[in-house]
């Protein structure tokens, strides 16, 4: 008889605070390459269709990251669905819908809830570890996967392990999130803790009984959102009772009261990236300890991080730090202080420093576009259209733009005139004009964008018509602007 095959769910709505400036709210750190081309959606992604025990694989993202993850995912040629959630509310509430959504089709399959952004290595561990959870759970019950230390981190929570009630199964007695180091000492040594993966196996059905048991509005809120949403533009989005479930953490909300939980020990290769200093301990280093990624020059340099994507970074006579240089921020941290970085994300922001929330470079549906220099009245930006893809229909009521392609074909709409625009050729939109960029073309059009006027912000874009469903209701966008 086949075995049951496991439905995998990855979590990839994260807010990208502790690997900053690379990761930041708009890009989190498993949709950005933090130590190679291939971003840590991608790896997940791939480990989980190499085994075919497993079924076609559903990724959670948060509604603003959507298009990014179908780019990313198309990129790979996976066929994994993409569920979007209408607003953030924490781990519970999206191991909850995984559950709902696999319990349309099924009551009782085998879902596998696991994080995008941890970093994996032995492929055929991984796939022997989820075998044997799901089988600890075939009568009831919750696993997770447990991590054995190789030393005290206060980055990790950590589970403690009772009787063995299987081959490799254990009780789970207690949950501790994230003690200090010496706790976590005490934990290890005395106590054989587990570092905890956050990476859970149980039934569809079962677990939505659970979750009823202790939050019960939650299960409530997320179930109702599974039945009254929908499919919009090839995504799965959740109605906006969802938005009334608890936020709070799986572990917090679930794991530490359950009395049903079951931990699976695993020799895997693990990190969940969680600051700096993980992403050094995993990077590929010389003789001195200097892991480099980008275009960096050291001298005099030991046990050291430098994460250049923009331009190169040089260091002389420095120890014991990640220097993570991008094109608007530069971060220089003590490895020993790296967990430090999501308060000086939260001071950034409560300074409103831009910096925080986005990178200089945003993605969209149709492709990206840069800012390369601000004035008083002016900014001008490097726009990118992907091949058949197009802008909205829009107008501005404050600004003007001129637009210079520079690599590409594109086909610019100005009013009532369509035309095609080669490199090295021009056009002017005056303010209020109705116009629409599109690439026509197989290749990526590029070009220089010149805004003028007395508000450059991107709220200034009235939307007519958009197939990506961003048309918005007039009085709102007059309102806002006004506002």
């Amino acid at each position: 008889m086949p075995t049951q095959k496991i439905h995998p769910f990855v979590l990839c709505g994260g807010v990208g605070t502790r690997l900053w400036p690379l990761s930041r709210a708009g890009t989190a750190k498993q949709i950005v390459p933090v130590l190679e081309d291939e971003t840590l959606l991608h790896k997940t992604v791939a480990r989980i269709e190499s085994s075919d025990f497993f079924a076609t694989p559903t990724v959670i993202g948060s509604y603003n990251d959507r298009f990014i993850l179908r780019e990313q995912l198309a990129d790979m040629g996976s066929a994994a669905r993409i569920v979007v959630e209408p607003e953030r509310r924490d781990t519970l509430a999206a191991v909850v819908l995984a559950a709902e959504i696999a319990a349309t089709e099924d009551a009782e399959a085998i879902v596998a809830v696991l994080p995008a952004d941890h970093l994996i290595d032995c492929p055929e561990i991984f796939a022997k570890t989820i075998r044997s959870a799901g089988q600890a759970i075939s009568d009831g019950g919750i696993a997770v996967i447990g991590i054995k230390p190789f030393e005290p981190s206060d980055a990790y929570g950590y589970i403690r392990p009772a009787a063995e009630i299987s081959d490799g199964v254990f009780k789970a007695a207690q949950f501790v999130e994230k003690p200090d180091v010496e706790t976590a000492k005490h934990l290890i040594e005395d106590q054989l803790c587990l570092w905890n993966a956050s990476i859970f196996c149980f039934r569809a059905g079962w677990l939505i009984e659970a979750v009823r048991s202790i939050e019960p509005e939650t299960a409530q809120a997320v179930r109702r959102s599974v039945q009254d949403g929908g499919e919009d533009l090839g995504f799965f989005v959740p109605s906006k009772s969802f938005a009334e479930a608890r936020k709070i953490s799986f572990d917090h909300g679930f794991m530490e009261k359950t009395s049903a939980a079951v931990v699976v020990p695993s020799d895997l290769v693990w990190s969940d990236l969680g600051d700096w200093k993980s992403v050094w301990s995993v990077a590929d280093k010389d003789a001195d300890g200097v892991a480099v990624i980008g275009d960096a020059i050291t001298m005099d340099t030991r046990n050291t991080l430098i994460h250049a994507s923009s331009r190169m970074v040089c260091t002389i006579g420095v120890d014991n730090l990640a220097v993570i240089e991008t094109a608007d921020a530069v971060l220089v941290v003590s490895l020993d202080s790296a967990q430090g970085v999501k308060g000086l994300v939260k001071l950034l922001e409560e300074r409103e420093r831009k910096e925080a929330l986005e990178h200089l470079r945003c993605y969209r549906p149709w492709g990206w576009y840069q800012t390369t220099d601000l004035g008083e009245r002016f900014r001008v930006k490097r726009i990118g259209v992907k091949p058949g893809a197009k802008l909205s229909l829009q107008r501005h009521h404050h600004r003007s733009e001129h637009w210079v392609v520079v690599r590409g074909t594109a086909e610019v709409t100005i009013g009532e005139t369509v035309k095609k625009l080669h490199e090295n050729e021009s056009v002017y939109i005056p303010i209020g004009e109705v116009h629409r960029l599109s690439n026509p073309g197989r290749i990526p059009v590029e070009l220089i964008e010149v805004q003028s006027g007395s508000y450059l912000e991107e709220d200034d874009i009235e939307r007519l018509e958009d197939v990506f469903g961003r048309v918005e209701d007039m009085a709102a966008h007059k309102e806002r602007l006004v506002g």
